[in-house]
């Protein structure tokens, strides 16, 4: 690589070239033609991954309504073979099927609603109990003794952290610097007075 003096023989630098405007101008030439070529770069880099997902998620489309045509070509391949009586059967078989998922849904809409009563009455944190138990996961049954039990696993969780925390730094909470508490402990056995005459 040539390297430029000034008149005293010393080298330049590149700040020092691009002082010229014919250097400069040929510079940012250079430049804009390299990153038109990386952009460029990209731009066909990025049009092949996204021409790549068109086609898997085309092919999967594809996919897709090809497995619900033949599922009901095949549908309709057995339903010619059955009667009338297993066609009415087959249908009345389906229609029960929805109606059973919608009465468990509307149930378990109904249960959730009883929980979150149940649990409001009872003063429990609902957010941490219905992050643990779901209306789905429970019957109307059994949903109250589910949730004290969790409540009660959650109070005695909260009361062990709590309590040893405050056994670590008991002398912090109770205003001091930290540390063991060495002073001595004092029993006042106070009495309450009655006043006189009553």
């Amino acid at each position: 690589m040539a390297k430029f003096k000034n008149d005293e023989g010393q080298e330049l630098g590149l700040d020092d070239i691009l002082q010229d405007a014919e250097y400069q101008a040929e510079f940012d030439k250079k430049v804009a033609k390299a990153l038109e070529k990386n952009q460029a770069t990209i731009d066909e880099q990025v049009n092949k991954k996204l021409e790549a997902a068109i086609a898997a998620r085309e092919e999967e489309m594809r996919k897709n309504i090809q497995s619900e045509i033949d599922a009901k070509a095949k549908e309709a391949e057995e339903n010619a073979k059955l009667t009338e009586a297993e066609k009415y059967k087959k249908m009345l078989d389906q229609t029960n099927q929805k109606l059973a998922d919608y009465e468990n849904r509307i149930a378990i809409s109904d249960r959730e609603a009883k929980m979150k009563k149940y649990i409001k009455e009872k003063g429990y944190d609902a957010d941490a109990i219905l992050d643990l138990v779901s209306a789905s996961s429970v019957t109307d049954a059994n949903y109250e003794t589910r949730i004290d039990e969790i409540n009660d696993k959650l109070t005695a969780k909260i009361n062990a952290a709590v309590s040893a925390r405050m056994q670590d730094e008991a002398d912090k909470h109770l205003g001091g610097k930290g540390g063991k508490n060495d002073q001595p402990t004092f029993d006042f056995n106070f009495q309450g007075v009655k006043p006189a005459g009553k």
